[in-house]
């Protein structure tokens, strides 16, 4: 396998024709880890809404403070696993090249770095469901979406890790089998109760 590309690098448009093409990476892994990091920049953008909400009314009442400060925690959070996500998508491909050349641990790896971004997403997820009845109504909408994204972005993920249990030994199937069926035991949880 060539050089593994640098998804930093990559112009959206640039990332998706070489998605595209006859390479194993980027595939399904940097796919999901990718639609993590959607999830995570549409979330913060939600946060930063909020917290400018809060702030035009510039009231100082300690319930306002209490919701600034809830606010930008959940900002800050979800910057982290935006940044998250993204080294997850690099390192998908630095998996796959160790898997191809033969690498110790190269199956290990290309099974735990999607397990991985499934837990990302499922972070990503819990955050939009803490948020969504605190948030501001206007983007409420772009709050569910965030958690459909990581919804469908913790799925992906387990589909790949499922997919690449074959490569490993008996034992180490296990160990990762039972990491992903306690991810799915998680569950997609609704935003409103």
């Amino acid at each position: 396998m060539d050089d593994v590309a640098v998804i930093n690098d990559y112009q959206l448009a640039q990332y998706f024709q070489e998605l595209s093409a006859d390479s194993l990476y980027p595939s399904a892994g940097s796919s999901a880890a990718l639609t993590a990091a959607h999830a995570a920049a549409l979330f913060a953008m939600a946060c930063r809404v909020n917290l400018r909400k809060i702030e035009e009314k510039s009231s100082e009442s300690k319930n306002n403070k209490g919701r600034k400060t809830f606010w930008q925690d959940l900002l800050h959070r979800a910057t982290l696993l935006l940044e998250q996500s993204l080294v997850l998508a690099q390192a998908d491909g630095f998996a796959i090249k160790d898997y191809v050349e033969g690498a110790p641990r190269g199956a290990e790896k290309a099974t735990k770095i999607p397990l991985n971004i499934a837990r990302c997403a499922m972070e990503i997820a819990a955050l939009t469901r803490r948020a969504f009845p605190d948030s501001y109504a206007p983007v409420q909408a772009d709050v569910e979406c965030a958690s459909c994204l990581a919804e469908g972005s913790k799925e992906a993920a387990l589909i790949v890790a499922r997919y690449n249990l074959p490569l490993l030994s008996p034992g180490k199937q296990d160990d990762f089998a039972q990491q992903i069926s306690a991810c799915e035991k998680d569950g997609n949880k609704p935003l409103t109760s």
